[in-house]
């Protein structure tokens, strides 16, 4: 294997480790809001899946839709940053 992808499933057993730790906290203290932490991060891709889709990539002209791409990625970016702000 190499080095890359040892580091990327590295980094993914941190992250799963990490939600799954912050899910039991939640459930053993009775309070259901750092799960928002979790939600914010599972709608994160959905802006950019969403506004990718409305570009439609198969124009023929490449910068007819970059600012709704542009859009989705700063709503992206958002979603993530918050995330982390929340934690």
């Amino acid at each position: 294997m190499a080095a890359g992808l040892k580091t990327i499933i590295a980094l993914s057993f941190v992250l799963a480790i990490g939600f799954l730790l912050c899910i039991l906290s939640s459930a053993l203290f009775h309070n259901y809001l750092p799960l928002l932490v979790v939600a914010s991060y599972v709608i994160a891709p959905l802006p950019n899946w969403i506004c990718s889709r409305c570009a439609n990539p198969d124009d023929f002209m490449e910068s007819a839709g970059s600012a709704v791409v542009d859009f989705g990625r700063f709503c992206t970016g958002f979603f993530v940053v918050m995330g982390v702000g929340m934690f």
